[in-house]
């Protein structure tokens, strides 16, 4: 390590111990706010970028180039590793998180290597460039989840009125969906659904504010642009639901006929918390909510609007 900045090495050594214990340990949870999920995978980029780092250091006496595949090799060898240990112990294995690893491990050598000198300038910035615009790439999805997040929580209790773009990130499932300025209940904008003949097709709200103890109804808008009337059917579920049995009993279930034209679909929570089998539906942790249908004849479409909590 001395061909380091030997000060700093008592500061480093220690976060790298950390970061190895934080990769397994610790961390949000499904239900944490997106921003704080990003930046927790974010880590992933700062811990592998340190570790290039200190591995350069102790590799100091080698070329530029057999450190950068050193840490190349290392890093896939590790990072896959990771993610297969973390798959193993109930955490989530991502080809993103391995990305970031590979990512923080071209920092850690391409920005901080002493060999990066050896290099002309004009090469070494043809190495950098690159890596400094995957870097910035992984990073932009945070900065949206970030304005997202701070959006939601300044529009609660509207849970999604589709006014601001990144709106639809909040929202997944199998059917495709995207934002529809032509049709809409308020505001200037509403979420074009198509729903497809594959049996539950359909999307789910997955992110928002999960404590709605202090609200008395669900209320939601949706228009059917065709002359036929259409089944939808509704379901709210809460953590609990989630984490254990996903049981049909176990949640809130409706079904609504859905005129063409627009139509409010409004349900008490009252009715939500009393609706599982042998328990009540925890209302101050709601994990999720779903709009769907059952097998249809035809690819049917809808719009979705005005998603929001009442008093």
């Amino acid at each position: 390590m001395k061909e380091c900045n030997g000060k700093y090495s008592f500061i480093l050594i220690p976060m790298a111990i950390i970061f190895v214990i934080l990769l397994f340990v610790g961390g949000p949870s499904s239900d944490s706010l997106r921003s704080v999920r990003y930046v927790w995978g974010m880590g992933h980029l700062l811990c592998f970028s340190l570790w290039a780092y200190l591995y350069v250091c102790w590799r100091a006496g080698q070329s530029f180039f057999r450190q950068l595949v050193e840490v190349i090799v290392l890093t896939v060898l590790l990072g896959g590793a990771t993610e297969l240990i973390q798959s193993g112990i109930g955490r989530e294995a991502s080809w993103i998180d391995l990305g970031n690893d590979l990512i923080g491990g071209f920092l850690g050598v391409v920005f901080f290597a002493k060999s990066r000198h050896a290099l002309s300038p004009w090469r070494l910035r043809f190495i950098q460039v690159p890596v400094l615009l995957l870097a910035l790439g992984s990073i932009l999805p945070l900065g949206k989840v970030l304005i997202d997040d701070f959006v939601a929580w300044q529009q609660f209790p509207l849970l999604s009125g589709f006014e601001t773009p990144l709106e639809i990130t909040r929202w997944s499932g199998s059917s495709q969906r995207k934002v529809d300025q032509k049709i809409f209940f308020s505001g200037d904008a509403s979420l074009q659904v198509r729903l497809t003949t594959q049996r539950y097709s359909g999307i789910g709200l997955k992110d928002f504010p999960h404590d709605w103890t202090k609200y008395s109804a669900v209320s939601l808008r949706v228009y059917n642009p065709d002359r036929e009337s259409l089944t939808l059917h509704f379901r709210i579920h809460d953590q609990f639901h989630r984490d254990h049995s996903n049981a049909y009993s176990d949640r809130y279930n409706a079904s609504f006929d859905i005129l063409p034209g627009w139509n409010r679909l409004l349900v008490s929570l009252a009715k939500v918390r009393s609706a599982p089998k042998g328990r009540l539906l925890d209302l101050s942790k709601i994990a999720g909510i779903g709009v769907f249908v059952g097998k249809l004849d035809k690819p049917r479409m809808i719009y979705l609007d005005e998603v929001k909590l009442l008093p």
